[in-house]
């Protein structure tokens, strides 16, 4: 069966299609007008749902109309910060280099000459004290005869008591040091008691004192450390 391939005619299927597409294509443009004359006039007489008149003066009276509320805006003061003008690094002063101040030339100082001290002369220091010259004593009175030195006795050392009795010779009556230990160190002074009645004859006596060192063996010679000094009398 043979198919016919001849272009549609007018009036045919073709003429058909395109006249129903034109009407569909009519009425969407209508109902879209519809629609927004329906949305834009809502009162209108052709809108089936228009709203009713008191229904309209119901929702008026009942949607109160919005008071505009004006609010006062207070603005917030804005504070501006000065910023604190930072300082400048402080430029160090230049120091001041002072000048060598002249040191005076070293004065030429005598050196004072180292004054030796002087040797204390002990042979001086051996004193007679008393019985002050010319003291006269009774017949029975003991005559008491004092000295000093500056030092206590050495080993080996003694005070000679030297006596010249009346028209006799000056010569030792005892070595005081023997006769009273106390006297090998004096202190302030030394003492020797000397008995005059019924051993020698009444009149001036005459005596001092003598340092000696005796020998170191029995028998040896004395020797005189240091000299008497000036002799003292008193009368018996």
């Amino acid at each position: 069966m043979a198919h016919d391939n001849s272009p549609l005619q007018p009036g045919g299927r073709g003429s058909g299609l395109n006249a129903l597409s034109t009407l569909f294509l009519g009425l969407t443009i209508v109902i879209t007008l519809y629609y927004l004359a329906v949305i834009l006039f809502p009162d209108a007489g052709f809108n089936p749902f228009r709203p009713r008149p008191t229904e309209v003066a119901q929702i008026a009276i009942a949607t109160p109309t919005p008071t505009e509320q004006i609010s006062t805006f207070t603005p917030t003061p804005v504070i501006i910060y000065t910023p604190t003008p930072t300082r400048a690094p402080l430029t160090p002063t230049p120091t001041r280099t002072l000048r060598p101040t002249r040191t005076p030339l070293p004065t030429e100082t005598s050196t004072p000459s180292i004054t030796p001290t002087p040797t204390v002369d002990l042979c001086k220091t051996l004193k007679l004290l008393g019985p002050p010259l010319g003291t006269k004593y009774f017949q029975y009175d003991i005559v008491t005869l004092a000295w000093t030195f500056g030092r206590p006795l050495a080993p080996g050392e003694h005070f000679d008591v030297l006596l010249d009795p009346p028209a006799a010779g000056m010569g030792s009556i005892g070595w005081a040091d023997v006769s009273n230990p106390k006297n090998k160190d004096c202190g302030q002074y030394c003492q020797f008691d000397v008995g005059i009645n019924g051993i020698y004859p009444g009149g001036r006596f005459i005596w001092t004192i003598g340092l000696i060192k005796e020998g170191k063996k029995p028998g040896d010679k004395t020797t005189t450390v240091c000299p008497s000094p000036a002799a003292f009398y008193f009368e018996h």
